[in-house]
């Protein structure tokens, strides 16, 4: 499925002016940079992604699923780039509100059930999107996740993918990328057993607490079906059409085993336990 957006992309319907690259750079940092990414906060209405390490296709993600879904995601204002100095920047709704990670301890039972089952429809509309037909980020290009990630384009590892043979073969090129070529030959003769018949499906890639924002809605606080949270996903920047087994396998990946949120991930995703455990596998030892 190719993707609408003409960059750089800017919206029409924006709440003040768009800061300007100076203001963005001299924001107050809210996490510490990461591998080339900064996010900063800009006053009441902007959050800020930037940096040499930022890929537009995040923001063009979430284009795409505001578009395509009623799953709550953060408005994109713009997408563009400054040749002057090789920085990427999204510029996005600030939205207010606490993350699940941070709330998740206070959360009475009835009240996780609710976010729980938001998140479930949520994700299941994410699965319903038409597959393309291919495996690989919008527009057929090449997947982000760092398993496929080469020094160097080589197109046979990175994607797009026609099928899901190509994608394991990716998995088993990346081993001899990594010098491990015997282990190459293992992944040839364990992965097309193991990961088949699966279609292109379009995938969040990090179903975690932190990134899930979540408002309580004070209008409806007393509301009996105790669903008075606005629950808004954020931090789409590996999502593309990946094997439909690859949402469980990533938010197993990211499991903490500190509190019952391990509990609740069945009732958000469909399980696939075997699968999961192998992707754990491969990616301790390819997505470097």
């Amino acid at each position: 499925m190719a993707s609408s957006v003409k960059l750089p992309y800017y919206a029409t319907d924006i709440p003040s002016p768009l800061p300007t690259d100076a203001e963005i750079e001299s924001a107050s940092l809210m996490f510490l940079p990461t591998r080339g990414k900064e996010i900063v906060e800009i006053g009441h209405h902007f959050v800020v992604k930037f940096g040499r390490a930022v890929n537009l296709i995040e923001g063009e993600n979430m284009l795409f699923v505001r578009e395509m879904t009623n799953i709550p995601v953060p408005r994109v204002y713009a997408l563009y780039s400054n040749p002057q100095n090789g920085k990427n920047y999204i510029i996005m709704e600030r939205v207010v509100g606490e993350t699940l990670l941070s709330l998740w301890p206070d959360l009475t039972t009835s009240e996780k059930e609710s976010i729980v089952a938001k998140l479930h429809n949520y994700f299941s509309e994410l699965r319903q999107l038409p597959s393309p037909g291919y495996y690989g980020s919008l527009g057929r290009r090449h997947l982000l996740d760092m398993i496929f990630w080469t020094i160097e384009a080589i197109p046979i590892t990175n994607g797009p993918f026609t099928s899901e043979d190509a994608l394991n073969e990716a998995m088993a090129q990346k081993s001899i990328f990594n010098d491990k070529p015997y282990r190459a030959e293992f992944y040839r003769q364990c992965l097309p057993r193991l990961f088949c018949g699966h279609n292109p499906t379009f995938t969040h890639g990090s179903c975690q607490p932190k990134n899930i924002m979540v408002q309580r809605d004070l209008e409806n606080a007393q509301s009996p079906n105790n669903s008075n949270f606005k629950v808004i996903i954020t931090n789409w920047e590996e999502s593309g059409w990946y094997p439909s087994y690859w949402e469980y396998g990533q938010a197993f990946w990211a499991l903490r085993g500190d509190d019952d949120w391990d509990l609740y991930l069945e009732k958000i995703l469909d399980p696939c336990v075997l699968k999961a455990a192998w992707l754990l596998k491969l990616r301790l030892e390819l997505a470097y």
